[in-house]
This record gives C-alpha cells, structure tokens and sequence, in this order.
C-alpha cells in the first residue's frame, strides 16, 4: 500500500522532482494560456492542488506553485470561470 504525498513533502522537492511527480500522478484539470508565452496548468495531486507554469521559450516547466487554501482555489476557479464568460 503506497502512502500519498503531502502539500508540504511536494514542497520540498526540487522543480525536475515534482514536475515527474505531476506527470506520473497528477490530473490535468484545466489549462490556459498566459501572455501568450506560457501554459498554465492546473493538477490535481492526491489531497492537494498545484499550478504549473510551462514557458514556451525555454520548452519546460519553470514553476510550480502550491495552490494552499480553500480561498486560493475559490479565487483561480472565479478568474477562470470570468475568462470564459468573456470569451462566449
């Protein structure tokens, strides 16, 4: 029986670490593009959310940001949910 990981034990790795642990683990539950030079992605980590920052530049994952709160998560689904109002 494998144990999940924490928020705080997700943390600690390096970028490269989580960003493996996002792809083997994590579900991609939405995704948008920023400034037209970036895909931010939104995953789903056993009990926990992160926003990861792909650079169009550089080819890669340059962040990836914890997505703590209840209130963060409320705030990323309102602006989202906003976005797309706009776009219909």
């Amino acid at each position: 029986m494998s144990t999940k990981m924490t928020l705080d034990q997700f943390t600690k790795m390096p970028v490269d670490e989580q960003t493996n642990y996002l792809w083997d683990n994590g579900i991609c539950l939405g995704q948008r593009m920023f400034q037209n030079q970036y895909i931010v992605c939104i995953f789903s980590i056993d009990n926990f959310f992160v926003e990861a920052r792909y650079s169009k530049n550089n080819n890669g994952v340059d962040a990836i940001l914890p997505l703590r709160d209840v209130m963060e998560w409320e705030a990323y689904v309102d602006r989202n949910v906003r976005q797309l109002i706009y776009l219909s």
